[in-house]
């Protein structure tokens, strides 16, 4: 259904659409209005999703915003607390050996080893506990990570964002290869920025893209390099 302005006809777009309060705000004469008869008097429809809501992803409309959450829990974080417990439970025996004996050169020697175990368990535990909300409205796209303190988080003006665009990422390592996905934003100047990455699955990015382009009535066009949908 299309909602246009009963006062200057004006097209309104699904940011200035309220569906809690069925109401409305005209950026053309900033008249305010309900359209709930409006609702009433159109024929029955369902909505088609290109990208259904994936498991794990919660959708709300919050006042006049968009708030998309979803935790980090995965099966991949319960194979990480079992590889932390042999990695940690072998440098604790390590360093118990080098300090108790007093031999420093192997203390120093496995330093880089503790470090990787400091921050591979830290990842795990908020693996656990974290969850990322993208939060959406018609000024700004706001995206942060908690609640323990993660990079990535990021603000951008809405309107200067042209595309919202996934990406593949592929990782070859030792113990074979792994994908995750990327969502990224480009704005109109062309400049390209990493939205949120890490994603497990090309639904969770591609649900991401329409979405945010959906609720900044952002037209889907063609990126070189972006994921097939």
């Amino acid at each position: 259904m299309q909602l246009n302005c009963p006062y200057c006809g004006h097209e309104i777009p699904a940011a200035d659409i309220n569906l809690d309060r069925m109401v409305a705000k005209c950026a053309s004469c900033s008249a305010v209005f309900g359209f709930e008869d409006q609702i009433a008097a159109a024929p029955a429809f369902a909505r088609k999703l290109d990208v259904p809501l994936p498991k794990g992803i919660l959708v709300e409309q919050q006042g006049y915003d968009l708030a998309i959450t979803w935790r980090w829990l995965s099966p991949k974080f319960f194979f990480l607390v079992f590889f932390c417990a042999c990695w940690d439970g072998f440098l604790c025996f390590w360093y118990s050996m080098a300090l108790s004996q007093r031999v420093w050169v192997m203390a120093l020697f496995a330093l880089g080893h503790a470090a990787v175990g400091v921050g591979l368990t830290y990842y795990t535990i908020a693996g656990f506990l974290n969850h990322t909300l993208i939060r959406v409205s018609p000024s700004q796209l706001d995206i942060s990570h908690g609640p323990l303190p993660w990079p990535g988080a990021k603000r951008i003006e809405s309107s200067s964002i042209a595309q919202v665009y996934c990406k593949e990422q592929i990782t070859r390592g030792k113990n074979g290869t792994t994908t995750t996905y990327q969502v990224h934003a480009a704005s109109h100047a062309g400049v390209q920025e990493k939205l949120v990455d890490g994603l497990d699955s090309s639904d969770q990015a591609l649900y991401l893209e329409q979405e945010i382009e959906r609720f900044l009535n952002i037209k889907d066009t063609p990126v070189v390099g972006e994921l097939a949908k």
